[in-house]
């Protein structure tokens, strides 16, 4: 059986389950009773003879009964087609009951007692059409007999014939309103085996991830055991090497022997501190790490280390020394985990540097996402490590080109552990380093109690600036990429150059609102003559020397509430007040940026990024059946997706396709003309794309666009 062939007998089913469940068996009584008591008073009325409908009447009544029990006992795989031609068998014994009805209760030349009977007929047959309405052949079954007999007995009497077509009229009326309803009730029948379908296949695929997670959880247990009892088992004979290899190192020996002992002293100082590792990068799913609320002192942590591995550096003549910068603040870390990555880190450092000097530097800066953060650099004067190797060093048995001789005492599990602890607290971790001029890894770790920030930092509440003429003077494409996804989407025209000599020349063909320049151009950006009307945001490195030339400093890289508030010290609230309503009227914001400032304050970052993706989904869905629709020009489908649009995009502040979408929707109730209720369509689309790029190029981690999309676009 095809797909197609499945869908419509699951349509049927649905239907007959309707008129089963629906069906009242007595619903006709009170008509019927009218019927008998219009038909008593008539004069020279017979009772037995009125009742004979009656009994019928009950004949067919318990006969749906019977096949309404037997329905309900049915089997899975019955074939709907059958129980519909046996309910629309029932629903024509039913209507022939009327028919003799029609035949046995009307009296000739007695206008009140056909107008009592005309009623409920009428009443009757509306009645039964509300319990068949989702299978109009039940229904024709039980009206052609019921209402055709009440037609023809008044046709006959020669002066009732537009009753009789009234009768006839009433009944086609009430059979074509039966396609709509069973439309609707289609409609609901589709919901509802696609919802039934929804929930199996979300069952199966719960039980599939809980088996999985079973098997992984059960397989991680194992792993656990192993791990605890070889660990147990190795360390237990490896100790007492160690300790029977210490006891001979102190005892009275000869050169050679001495020499011998302290091989297998490292030998096995070595492969304990291997064994270690291996532990620590096999527990890394069971290991937690306990973060202290007060976090702990980054420079007690260095020095701590230092003193642990100075008697190493003293023993191959290097100098260790540790420099920490002042009022430096707490880090986010547990102390002793701090310890261990700065031992290894550290201890690689001297085991691969011959001469020289191991330093070990702190100090406080920002990172690429605008978080404080302390910095641990570890830096020797060893061999190097080629650039091919960079990228792979804290890979786990990945070892650096080194001293080979240094290189077998390793196996390329330390930095692959300082990896994963250093990331567990939130922190990163790296290496720079050329062959012949030493390495220096560096770590960061954020800070548990954030510093004094200035006043651009403490502007969480500044809203985004809107439609200001920007220009922006940085080389790095990083820095411009952030500095766009910052501003752009709020209405923001930005002009980028590369060098000095490009943005002089800009700014004297154009007028920008503020000029936004990497420290190295400000001061003399600052001297040309064209931009000295024009306020100058200098973007400073935290290392980096403040320049005299600049209207305010922003040190970067600083995150999006920091560069807003910049952005208003520098162009002055006069000045944005001041500012000529027509100078920008070409550029629109396509997002509300403080309703979205709002957002992300209240909900928070991750939310609002849910948020988002889950509008994008569904107004991506909403786009596709506009279109859709618009393409059969079916307009009022297109006003109701419309519709679903702007209560989507609303709550956002995503005003302009709020707008867009509204406009369509009310040229549909209106009754425009197919060429503007197209030019609306393709205006919301438009906004919506718009509204798409806008917000991907915000929060660039929202789902990239989609193929069709693009292309339309």
């Amino acid at each position: 059986m095809g797909e197609a062939q499945v869908r419509e007998s699951a349509l049927l089913q649905g239907r007959v389950e309707v008129l089963f469940r629906l069906a009242r068996y007595d619903l006709s009584f009170p008509f019927a009773a009218l019927c008998v008591a219009t038909a008593l008073l008539q004069r020279d009325a017979n009772p037995t003879y009125v009742a004979v409908p009656i009994v019928a009447y009950l004949a067919a009544t318990l006969y749906g009964r019977v096949l309404k029990r037997a329905y309900d006992k049915r089997g899975a795989y019955d074939d709907p087609v059958i129980w519909a031609r046996h309910f629309t068998i029932f629903s024509g014994i039913a209507g022939s009951t009327w028919g003799l009805g029609a035949i046995f209760w009307l009296g000739a030349n007695s206008f009140a007692a056909e107008t009592y009977l005309v009623l409920a007929f009428l009443g009757m047959s509306a009645a039964e059409f509300v319990a068949r309405s989702a299978y109009r052949p039940a229904y024709l079954a039980h009206a052609v007999p019921s209402l055709g007999s009440l037609a023809v007995m008044l046709a006959l009497e020669g002066d009732q014939t537009l009753s009789a077509l009234i009768v006839i009229f009433f009944g086609g009326v009430l059979y074509s309103y039966g396609g709509k309803l069973g439309g609707l009730l289609e409609e609901a029948i589709v919901l509802r085996n696609d919802n039934t379908h929804l929930i199996v296949r979300l069952n199966e695929e719960k039980k599939a991830l809980e088996t999985t997670r079973d098997h992984a959880q059960a397989g991680d247990r194992a792993k656990s055991t192993f791990i605890s009892n070889i660990s147990q088992e190795l360390r237990t004979p490896l100790n007492a090497i160690v300790g029977m290899a210490q006891l001979l190192e102190r005892s009275e020996l000869e050169k050679a022997q001495r020499d011998h002992v302290k091989v297998l002293l490292e030998a096995g100082r070595g492969l304990k501190t291997l064994l270690d590792d291996i532990i620590a990068l096999a527990n890394q799913a069971e290991e937690s790490i306990t973060v202290p609320e007060e976090g702990c002192d980054a420079g007690q942590a260095a020095r701590t280390v230092a003193r642990l591995l100075q008697p190493n550096a003293w023993e191959k003549r290097l100098r260790l020394s540790v420099n920490v910068a002042a009022g430096l603040p707490r880090v986010a870390c547990d102390p002793r985990l701090l310890r261990r990555v700065l031992l290894k880190i550290a201890g690689n450092a001297i085991r691969f540097t011959e001469r020289g000097n191991v330093e070990i530097a702190l100090d406080a800066r920002r990172d690429a996402a605008g978080r404080s953060v302390v910095r641990f650099a570890v830096t020797d004067t060893g061999p190097g490590i080629p650039e091919h190797m960079l990228s792979a060093i804290f890979e786990p048995f990945t070892k650096g080109e080194r001293n080979p001789e240094e290189l077998s005492r390793g196996a390329g599990v330390g930095l692959a552990v300082a990896k994963r602890l250093v990331e567990t607290v939130g922190g990163s971790i790296g290496v720079d380093s050329e062959p012949g001029m030493g390495a220096k890894f560096w770590i960061t770790i954020p800070t548990a109690v954030a510093p004094a920030t200035t006043e651009a930092d403490n502007a969480e509440s500044v809203a985004p600036p809107v439609a200001l003429q920007l220009l922006v003077l940085a080389r790095d494409p990083a820095m411009r990429a952030t500095i766009d996804r910052m501003l752009t989407p709020f209405g923001n025209r930005l002009t980028f150059a590369e060098n000095l000599g490009q943005a002089s020349a800009i700014s004297g063909r154009n007028t920008f609102d503020a000029i936004l320049s990497t420290a190295a151009h400000v001061d003399s950006l600052a001297a040309t003559p064209a931009p000295q009307r024009t306020p100058i945001l200098a973007l400073a490195a935290w290392d980096e020397r403040p320049p005299t030339g600049a209207s305010h400093v922003l040190r970067w890289p600083a995150n999006a509430d920091a560069l807003y508030g910049a952005i208003a010290i520098v162009i002055g609230e006069k000045t944005a007040k001041a500012k000529p309503k027509g100078k920008n009227e070409n550029v629109e914001a396509v997002l509300d940026a403080r309703a979205i400032a709002e957002l992300e304050k209240s909900l928070g970052l991750k939310t609002l990024l849910d948020i988002l993706q889950s509008y994008m989904q569904t107004a991506e869905a909403l786009a596709i059946s506009v279109t859709a629709a618009s393409e059969r020009a079916d307009w009022a489908q297109a006003a109701r997706h419309a519709q679903d649009f702007a209560g989507s995009a609303g709550g956002l502040g995503l005003t302009g396709i709020t707008a867009a979408a509204r406009a369509l929707a009310q040229g549909a109730r209106d009754g425009a003309s197919n060429d503007i209720l197209a030019k609306a369509a393709q205006d919301m689309l438009d906004e919506h794309r718009r509204v798409g790029r806008a917000l991907r190029k915000l929060y660039p981690d929202l789902p990239a666009e989609a193929p069709a999309t693009a292309d339309a676009a």
